[in-house]
């Protein structure tokens, strides 16, 4: 009996403790970050010795002696913490357009959310803070768990990357996500009032036939009430990504006037028509290779889960079930198999894009850990994309994507002062963005050793 009273207590304590501590509340002191060599995310190359200067959330000054403002001319603000950067590289802060972030449920769910579910939730967002990522689009949840970590993290209510999300897929009836099926136009309008009502920051449309790999048919939207949504989600001021897989719907999705791909085209290799096309067009087109590739990784490579970064945020129990029952699993598994062919397929698929239109691609995962957002620039450069490219598809091209180019993706006077200071270059080797000394998000250091990953639970 006194063990089952201690065992409760002992639940509600771990239950009803604070996830994390707060985000700070004062403003943090400016930032001067000196002698860096910086990588801005525009593809602008490479400048060594950058002076960048951080005040409040902004950037405010950026300089060096290849830059219009010289770094000589840069003084330290009142106050200012100074940043040794001599011997660093600067990038901006990590984006993924295409999270899934665990501790969610079933997307039709409308319940506030549990304490374990929040728990789970912070764990999954500081995994991208430690792996340098500080903004991520979750692409199709249920709403009132992603929606609620997304408003506390605007309020600074938790440590988190910056959120955005879309709660909920609108689909077909019988189609891919939901759960806003949407069946008739103007009767069905309400349903994606519904939607609208949770203030999404995109619509994430579910169109796919399946019938590919190893999925059977479904139904999809027929492409006149595609535009319709996509049209009505415009005249609200929300921007749209779609689920698509073929060329066929992609190309039907951009004429109906679809904002971006939610993944690239994996079904075939895209054909020269569509490449010119996409020259002319630029559609954002988010990555998603890790998704795919995971499955046959596993199956063939389990040993990658011995890396550090996967170490640090992963359960050691979760390392082990993955390296053995589900490696096993995997290797019989006919979906995986069938990924392993097209995973090919899609890496040059996204570098035939990348030549013609520097703009056009965005990392983003399908998945819900940083580790993995290292994986796909690691995917992106084994594809033939350069180093140096792949940190602008997951910089500035991913805020493209989100339609925040304005705030975000680049080191730039006025930007949003999200950045990561690195050990090593990472236009070198992809693997040196791993190599994380500082993570910067809206002008204050994240204390990396304070997050709550299992590294530092370890301590």
């Amino acid at each position: 009996m006194r063990t089952r009273i201690a065992l409760a207590v002992l639940l509600f304590i771990v239950i009803a403790r604070p996830v994390q501590p707060a985000a700070q509340q004062t403003p943090a002191a400016p930032l001067v970050i000196r002698g860096v060599t910086l990588i801005d995310g525009t593809g602008r190359g490479n400048v060594a010795n950058a002076t960048v200067v951080v005040e409040g959330t902004r950037i405010t000054q950026v300089g060096a002696s290849t830059l219009p403002v010289p770094t000589g001319a840069l003084a330290a603000p009142a106050g200012a913490q100074i940043i040794d950067g001599r011997g660093k590289f600067l990038i901006p802060g990590l984006i993924d357009v295409h999270v899934h972030l665990s501790g969610g449920g079933n997307r039709a769910n409308v319940q506030p959310i549990t304490p374990q579910q929040e728990l789970a939730g912070v764990r999954a967002l500081h995994t991208y803070l430690y792996a340098g990522v500080t903004t991520v689009f979750d692409a199709g949840n249920q709403g009132s768990f992603i929606f609620g970590l997304r408003d506390k993290s605007r309020t600074n209510a938790i440590v988190s990357p910056r959120i955005f999300a879309t709660g909920g897929t609108v689909t077909s009836p019988g189609g891919h996500g939901g759960p806003f099926y949407i069946e008739a136009w103007p009767q069905d309008r309400a349903i994606l009032d519904q939607h609208l009502a949770g203030k999404p920051d995109m619509v994430k449309i579910g169109q796919d036939e399946h019938g590919w790999g190893t999925r059977p048919l479904i139904t999809q939207l027929a492409d006149d009430l595609l535009e319709k949504i996509i049209r009505y989600y415009h005249s609200k001021g929300v921007r749209s990504t779609i689920h698509i897989s073929n060329e066929h719907n992609a190309i039907e999705a951009i004429y109906a006037g679809v904002d971006t791909l939610a993944h690239p085209v994996i079904q075939s290799p895209i054909s020269a028509s569509y490449v010119n096309m996409m020259k002319v067009k630029r559609v954002p087109t988010a990555s998603t290779l890790t998704i795919g590739e995971s499955y046959s990784r596993l199956a063939d490579h389990p040993e990658y889960l011995d890396q550090p970064l996967y170490r640090d945020t992963m359960d050691a129990a979760d390392i082990q079930r993955m390296k053995t029952t589900e490696s096993a699993r995997m290797k019989n598994d006919s979906w995986a198999l069938w990924m392993k062919v097209m995973t090919p397929v899609a890496q040059n698929n996204l570098k035939r894009l990348n030549d013609v239109g520097k703009d056009i691609v965005a990392c983003g995962t399908d998945r819900s850990s940083g580790a993995d957002v290292h994986r796909e620039l690691e995917l992106l450069v084994g594809g033939g994309i350069t180093p140096a490219d792949a940190i602008v598809i997951c910089t500035r091209n991913a805020a493209r994507f989100l339609g925040k180019l304005d705030e975000l993706g680049t080191i730039e006077t006025g930007k949003m002062a999200d950045l990561v200071l690195l050990t090593a270059d990472p236009t070198v080797d992809i693997n040196n963005a791993k190599r994380i000394e500082m993570v910067i998000k809206d002008g204050q250091v994240i204390d990396r050793t304070k997050l709550d990953v299992v590294a530092n639970r370890k301590r």
